[in-house]
């Protein structure tokens, strides 16, 4: 019920992905949390059409209305299918590593550690906190939805 109750931790290996070399604790966020990090990025992506010309912009919905076919589709299949990046897609990334990351067995300072993490380290912890705050549905709870009419979404 209470989301910040939920931690995970989470072990961070070296470049090889052999030993580790240190642990990092996630927690998982609460509904509203979710709800920031998902108007943020939101906010983001209208800042960058903001920013493009009305060529790109056309080309992007485009885009989306080829994806919607697509997803048209993919409902009316037996089996749909499920795109996990379409999930870790729609959070802002820094929202949900500062929201969800607690402690870590590390020297440099929780504040400054999280600027400063490398790229595969940032992604592999914001699918974690992700994963534990918005698991994935089941392929069972897409059928399901789909049977009552409802368009499936991950």
């Amino acid at each position: 019920m209470f989301a910040k109750n939920i931690t995970k931790t989470v072990d961070i290996l070296d470049d090889d992905g052999k030993k580790v070399v240190g642990t990092v604790t996630i927690r998982k966020l609460s509904a509203r949390s979710l709800d920031k990090a998902r108007e943020q990025r939101q906010i983001a992506a209208a800042q960058l059409t903001s920013k493009m010309g009305p060529d790109m912009v056309k080309a992007f919905r485009d885009v989306a209305k080829e994806r919607e076919a697509e997803a048209e589709t993919a409902a009316s299949s037996e089996v749909p299918e499920i795109d996990p990046d379409t999930r870790y897609a729609s959070y802002d990334r820094d929202h949900i590593l500062r929201a969800g990351i607690t402690s870590w067995s590390f020297d440099e300072k929780l504040e400054d550690g999280i600027d400063d993490l490398d790229e595969p380290s940032a992604g592999m912890l914001y699918k974690e906190i992700v994963d534990l705050s918005d698991p994935p549905p089941s392929v069972t709870q897409v059928v399901e939805k789909k049977d009552k009419g409802v368009t499936p979404t991950t």
